[in-house]
């Protein structure tokens, strides 16, 4: 036997898990337009930034880091309607391992869901209309 194949029947069996609980926990919907430009600018935060982003213990460079979270948004994207979805879904933790991911700015570590909520909360208030026109929170 192949002795990656149990690693992969294991890593489908975990990808398999995450999509059941993503269905269970999430409205089949996709993101509104101002959904969508929140989760794009999170993508474009994680791939321009300095910070190196933590996966399974493994450290990667930003731009593997938005890859990651994009490829990750591309199979979960019709169960995520926010970006809020988006980060406690997909941001948080691996779907393979259940660890928490983590950020490393300037030498300090922390969680990569905190940080993502951080800009996320940074860049409504930052914004000063949705598109349904209602104000940003």
């Amino acid at each position: 036997m192949n002795p990656s194949r149990p690693r992969t029947v294991l890593r489908l069996a975990q990808l398999g898990v995450l999509a059941l609980a993503v269905a269970a926990g999430v409205a089949a919907a996709e993101p509104d337009a101002q959904a969508q430009r929140e989760i794009d600018h999170l993508l474009e935060f994680v791939g321009t930034s300095s910070c190196t982003f933590v996966r399974n213990g493994e450290p990667h460079p930003a731009a593997d880091a938005r890859e990651h979270l994009a490829s990750k948004y591309r199979f979960a994207r019709g169960r995520i309607s926010t970006a809020d979805e988006f980060i406690r879904y997909l941001g948080t933790s691996s779907s393979s391992s259940g660890e928490p991911y983590k950020i490393i700015c300037a030498g300090k570590e922390g969680p990569a869901g905190a940080w993502l909520s951080g800009e996320l909360e940074r860049y409504r208030k930052a914004t000063p209309q949705r598109a349904s026109g209602t104000p940003a929170r």
